[in-house]
């Protein structure tokens, strides 16, 4: 089956970060549909200002095509860098750019849910300072949202060589649904390997880590991806985060795997939150990819 994703296009440098991801994780791209879709921005409120400051009839019509006009140039760019760097002649790309009316994560999830894709890519700059205190980036905002489908937050490239993928297992569904995907999406990947790993806080829970494996063996099997290419660590770490990114950080994986909601014993309204660990991993990460599922 033909693999689907849709890829956020934006203004700055970090937007091309995951057109870069994919040229590192493919061997050939050429067969997966990919859709560039941009947003651009949300108009402002004019209902608080003067009537003379608010742009009204050929001046907003001209503010719009403006902004839409922007986007397009943006389209063009990614196409045409896709285009020179994987030799692609293009027709397996589509692009779309809309005008913004309730706001650029609201129209990036419902894109992915219209277009029933099977991942939605995101670039992402590193934190400042102020952002560690202060976080508003449209990542974030999407892991928070109830999502129903994996999200890829690709990273600046560094120049070298990132392979494989770090799928970490909680026994939690999300974690063993993240386990489904990357298997699916690299199944024909065979030089990237998939390593499970588990972070148990206390010696004991160690052993729970081969039936997480089990689970996950299963999965990805179905999935058309022999034992020989999956491996297993798990480590006693009292910070699960901190272990997360030293495994990723020492084996230069190219993505780190995680379910967005954990094992935790939480209420209705609890669950409606991501984890700690993904939220932190977005934030700490900084030359792997994150991947995050449902």
């Amino acid at each position: 089956m033909q693999k689907e994703l849709l890829l956020a296009i934006g203004d700055d440098r970090a937007a091309s970060f995951n057109l870069r991801f994919l040229k590192e994780l493919f061997d050939d791209i050429c067969d997966i549909r990919l859709t560039l879709f941009y947003v651009a921005p949300k108009l402002a409120s004019w209902s608080m200002h003067e009537d003379t400051l608010a742009p009204m009839g050929d001046d907003l019509i001209e503010l719009m095509a403006h902004k839409k006009d922007k986007g397009e140039k943006a389209l063009d760019e990614a196409l045409r860098w896709l285009k020179n760097m994987t030799g692609c002649p293009g027709d397996n790309v589509n692009t779309k750019v809309v005008q913004s009316k309730t706001g650029t994560v609201r129209e990036l999830i419902d894109e992915c849910r219209s277009g029933l894709y099977d991942a939605m890519l995101l670039g992402r700059k590193g934190f400042t300072w102020f952002e560690e205190v202060f976080e508003n980036s449209v990542c974030h905002e999407l892991i928070w949202q109830d999502i129903d489908f994996p999200i890829w937050v690709c990273k600046r490239p560094t120049g070298v060589p990132h392979q494989n993928i770090l799928l970490c297992l909680d026994g939690s569904n999300a974690s063993l649904r993240m386990a489904d995907h990357a298997s699916y999406i690299l199944a024909d990947e065979k030089r990237h390997s998939f390593t499970l790993f588990h972070a148990a806080k206390w010696d004991y829970e160690t052993t729970i880590a081969e039936q997480y494996f089990s689970k996950a063996v299963k999965i990805m099997k179905g999935n058309g991806v022999t034992e020989d290419r999956i491996k297993f660590r798990s480590v006693v770490a009292k910070n699960v985060v901190k272990a997360i990114i030293q495994e990723a950080t020492i084996s230069s994986y190219a993505a780190v795997g995680v379910g967005r909601r954990g094992t935790t014993k939480r209420n209705k309204k609890e669950n409606m939150f991501p984890t700690s660990v993904s939220i932190n991993l977005l934030r700490q990460l900084t030359d792997t990819a994150l991947w995050v599922s449902k």
